[in-house]
């Protein structure tokens, strides 16, 4: 791991992850993929110095539940007021569900491959594990990956809590050697078909041991209670949705980069642990990715 980018409402500090908050929303609306593409600018950035004269293809990988919806809507409600020719061609670009990776691909000039993922909790963690992939594939030398999430009659639910962010991480091989965060996928799976409790025993069997702490995101429909997840972790869960409201796929992405701050030394009450699993739960799936920090050291 080479750079983080948090935007939240309230913080862009990698410690306010750790922090409960009210809020919501943004306090200046933006679209969603301006939102995506400040998260990632500053995650490249705090990535760049690391990265030194980094030659090779940058991939961009990102996450959102509902992106491009709300201009989808409002496109479609001006072209029959307006004519076809009066609606800016931009509305098109930004109406797609793949706005917040063309922004970023776009926008920072990125030549590597791209993929957008779209779902609920489970989709941003999975994102996660498709960097570490293309990685692992050679197709890349790092990856620009992360989630966001915007509030809209899209994301309004009965017993909902939508909630705004956009959070970003750069990932690349670690340096034989090197002392950094280390971001490993465990398990996904189609929990719904055999149960959590398998899942959580097939994290088990892929781990050297159960993990200091934990950080799960899902919502309160699909959050286990915290006797099933006690085999993972003795410490409580935190739960992402507890603190920021339910932010989608991107909810998956934020109980990673959460996890990397657990794993750094802050100056808050939480507890940091040197082994934190990110557990995302979406749709009937399952996510878990285990992360090392440097003190750790390698598997």
């Amino acid at each position: 791991m080479a750079g983080i980018g948090v935007r939240l409402p309230g913080t862009t500090r990698l410690a306010g992850l750790l922090v409960p908050s009210s809020l919501r929303a943004f306090a200046q609306e933006a679209p969603e993929h301006e939102q995506a593409l400040a998260a990632a600018t500053a995650a490249v950035s705090a990535a760049s110095p690391r990265t030194p004269g980094t030659a090779g293809a940058t991939a961009t990988v990102w996450a959102s539940s509902t992106a491009g919806l709300a201009a989808y809507a409002e496109t479609c409600a001006d072209i029959p007021k307006a004519g076809p020719g009066r609606v800016s061609p931009r509305r098109t670009a930004h109406s797609a569900f793949t706005a917040p990776a063309t922004a970023i691909s776009v926008g920072l000039g990125l030549d590597g491959p791209y993929l957008n993922l779209t779902g609920r909790q489970d989709a941003g963690a999975h994102a996660v594990t498709e960097a570490v992939r293309m990685l692992r594939r050679d197709r890349c030398v790092r990856v620009v990956v992360g989630g966001s999430a915007a509030t809209s009659v899209w994301r309004t639910g009965p017993d909902g809590d939508p909630a705004e962010a956009a959070l970003c991480v750069v990932l690349r091989r670690n340096a034989p050697g090197g002392r950094e965060t280390a971001i490993r996928p465990v398990h996904r799976a189609r929990w719904a078909r055999h149960g959590i409790n398998a899942f959580v025993h097939s994290c088990l069997a892929r781990m050297d041991g159960p993990a200091d702490r934990l950080v799960l995101s899902a919502s309160a429909a699909e959050a286990p209670a915290p006797d099933v997840l006690a085999p993972l972790c003795a410490a409580p869960p935190l739960r992402v949705e507890e603190r920021f409201g339910d932010l989608g796929a991107a909810g998956g992405v934020a109980a990673v980069i959460a996890a990397v701050a657990l794993t750094a030394d802050h100056s808050c009450a939480e507890q940091p642990g040197s082994r934190v699993l990110a557990l995302a739960l979406g749709s009937g799936n399952a996510v878990a990715v285990e992360v090392t920090s440097p003190r750790k050291g390698p598997r």
